[in-house]
């Protein structure tokens, strides 16, 4: 006690100096939003429950709406859910102390003024902290994803781009936040120290409740890489810097050197995406079981016969007609000579042709 009173008058007395250094940090702030404290990072996947429980299996691979801050309230268990199981993981009894997003519901819920809090942009959501002790995490488990991508496949409303895939059990305690460090007034120094207010990420929080028993308190969401949404037939899109991942086979994105013509450009990339696709099969082939000499033999051979000039060439033209183009992206580029051409080809390789796409290189080095 003898060390809080000293620790008080220290800031009273130095009251002048310190409302001086505040006044210049409120000049030099840029104002923010009537109504809407300031703006803090919290990770963009776990959220806020807006009710604890110690059973929340129910929600595991219900989707999620397009956008916004998530609420499990409004998540949708579809048919494809039902490729989605659940198992346990130990949390290790880790302290945490972390900020969380909430929607405007969790907030309410866990007692935050709906004046108050660190927005999140326009998303209609907070940001909370929430300091706890990890006992165990709820997590999604796709055991077979092939069937899973196909449902999607097959029925694309059943599906968005995320669903919840982990929650959160343990102990501890929520916080909202009351402002930036320095905007608590001195006549609530002493309030503060001792009516839970916390400074923290550069924030004063507000403890709002505990949740001293072993409670499910958040989740976390997960993409979905098996939405069933086939990539644009034309266009640049997305795929032309990350090829998608899919559990029926494997894309393969090939791009042109600048070419005088369009057409010759689409050759190009073509013979380029053939040519990963030969890499892959040597891949394949070094990462497959050497347990029989067979395949010791057939990855020694293909690995030295693929040095041999125009091995890759004439492998690649045995794979040709197994690797489909899905889209296409051309882009004109000017130069003093004229437009030159750079193509991209979106290619697929099907999980069944795996097989043939392996026979299909290694008949075509060993061929004299």
């Amino acid at each position: 006690m003898r060390a809080l009173f000293f620790a008080l008058c220290t800031v009273l007395l130095a009251g002048p100096a310190l409302a001086g250094r505040k006044d210049k940090k409120r000049q030099d702030r840029a104002p923010t939003e009537q109504g809407v404290g300031p703006t803090v990072v919290a990770s963009s996947d776990i959220f806020l429950r807006s009710a604890f429980d110690t059973d929340p299996s129910g929600y595991i691979g219900r989707f999620l709406p397009e956008g916004g801050v998530v609420d499990e309230s409004a998540s949708v268990r579809t048919r494809c859910s039902e490729h989605i199981g659940s198992r346990e993981l130990g949390g290790g009894g880790v302290q945490y102390d972390e900020l969380f997003q909430a929607s405007t519901h969790a907030a309410l819920k866990v007692g935050m003024p709906e004046v108050l809090g660190v927005a999140l942009g326009g998303s209609g959501g907070r940001v909370v902290r929430i300091q706890y002790q990890l006992s165990r995490k709820l997590v999604a488990d796709i055991e077979e994803p092939a069937a899973f991508e196909a449902c999607c496949q097959a029925a694309p409303d059943q599906c968005t781009s995320r669903y919840v895939a982990e929650f959160y059990e343990g102990t501890g305690a929520v916080y909202y936040s009351l402002g930036a460090e320095g905007s608590l007034e001195l006549s609530t120094v002493a309030e503060a120290v001792t009516g839970g207010v916390e400074l923290g990420h550069g924030m004063a929080w507000q403890r709002s409740i505990e949740f001293p028993e072993p409670v499910y308190f958040a989740l976390k969401t997960a993409p979905n890489l098996y939405t069933g949404a086939a990539p644009a037939a034309g266009g640049c899109g997305e795929w032309v810097d990350q090829p998608p991942r899919s559990a029926l086979g494997q894309y393969f994105v090939g791009l042109s050197d600048p070419l005088p013509s369009e057409r010759a450009a689409r050759e190009a990339a073509l013979i380029d995406a053939r040519v990963q696709v030969v890499g892959w099969v040597e891949q394949s082939v070094a990462s497959s079981s050497s347990s029989t000499s067979s395949t010791e033999g057939q990855l020694g051979t293909l690995s030295s016969q693929l040095q041999q000039q125009g091995a890759v060439e004439a492998a690649s033209s045995g794979v040709a007609s197994l690797v489909k183009d899905q889209s296409w992206c051309i882009k004109a580029l000017p130069t003093p000579a004229g437009y030159v051409h750079v193509a991209y080809v979106l290619a697929f390789l099907p999980g069944d042709q795996a097989e043939a796409a392996q026979r299909a290189v290694l008949d075509a080095v060993r061929a004299p």
